[in-house]
């Protein structure tokens, strides 16, 4: 009897150091970061470099696995069907939020993710014609209702963070303004160009040159404050809270990861972040480093969704 009660102690302990001795080993051969949308994209380019200063953290390399589709729900399938051992990782953006509130998907975020690090955020930008006689957010404002329905306003797609982020602008200012939607938002910029198109709202840096060269003008954002890399200009999310829209984009696993190796991830993410390097390049492509804790994110994440389902349920926005 006591050869059995010790054998069930010692099983029992097996059990229990399972996890951390897996943790200890981990990683023991390169890793995978599924990127669920196009190559050459922002989010490819970012999903490299953090491929690249996770190799230095892990001492593995990272290997960049792009599956585009569905806006993101495709990618981020295989990462929650794959072994969830911590060698497969996906990144995603706010569309993560969005897309359950346009049909049922294949997958839970809020059961099958977790959260491995915040990686960036930004609010969106709202770039108008520099012909027309708008300046700021007051004579957006103040434009938009003295030419109801005449302004037309392009993203880079129905449903997309920015089209959600105009629709919220809109019931918070009372205006009427023309949502058109576009593949990207580079191409509204020709219609802008020839009269066609007044506005955009976009993530920075999008049409940046064109507002360097004085043919367009940045005149809001969605953030609810000072924007660092935008002096100056009016945050929509300061005179309207209801209306303040940051995208983000963050790195997760699927949820059955021993926590032992979400935490030795997280730790090498954050890590990385820290490196100069990683956030310049977070800079260059319009997004400021994350700040706060994963579990101020997760709040974040589940008010966001909120949020955009209200918005879609009031103006009865549907993908085409």
């Amino acid at each position: 009897m006591n050869i059995y009660k010790t054998f069930n102690r010692l099983f029992a302990t097996a059990l229990m150091l399972a996890p951390a001795l897996a943790a200890a080993e981990f990683p023991d051969r390169p890793l995978r970061l599924i990127v669920p949308f196009p190559a050459g994209g922002v989010s490819d380019i970012l999903g490299r470099s953090y491929a690249d200063k996770l190799k230095d953290q892990l001492g593995q390399p990272v290997i960049v696995d792009n599956r585009p589709g569905a806006t993101g729900a495709i990618g981020t399938e295989t990462a929650i069907r794959a072994p969830a051992d911590g060698y497969t990782l996906v990144l995603n953006s706010s569309a993560l939020v969005i897309n359950p509130w346009f049909g049922k998907q294949p997958f839970d975020y809020a059961k099958d993710l977790t959260p491995i690090a915040r990686t960036g955020e930004t609010p969106y930008i709202v770039t108008v014609d520099a012909k027309l006689p708008i300046q700021n957010l007051e004579q957006f404002i103040a434009y938009s209702k003295t030419n109801p329905g005449k302004l037309g306003c392009g993203t880079y797609g129905n449903g997309s963070p920015p089209h959600l982020a105009l629709e919220l602008f809109k019931l918070s200012a009372g205006v009427d303004i023309l949502h058109v939607p576009y593949k990207t938002s580079i191409q509204a910029v020709p219609d802008m160009f020839s009269g066609q198109l007044g506005c955009v709202f976009e993530p920075p840096p999008g049409s940046i040159a064109h507002v360097k060269s004085g043919r367009l003008r940045i005149v809001a954002h969605t953030g609810p404050g000072a924007m660092a890399s935008y002096p100056g200009v009016d945050a929509i999310g300061k005179r309207y809270p209801g209306a303040a829209v940051i995208g983000w984009q963050a790195i997760f696993v699927a949820s059955a990861t021993p926590k032992p190796v979400v935490e030795r991830l997280r730790s090498a993410m954050a890590k990385a972040l820290a490196t100069p390097e990683l956030q310049q390049k977070l800079r260059d492509a319009g997004f400021e480093p994350s700040t706060g804790s994963l579990d101020d994110f997760e709040k974040e994440i589940a008010a966001d969704h909120e949020k955009y389902g209200k918005v879609i349920k009031a103006t009865g926005i549907r993908l085409e």
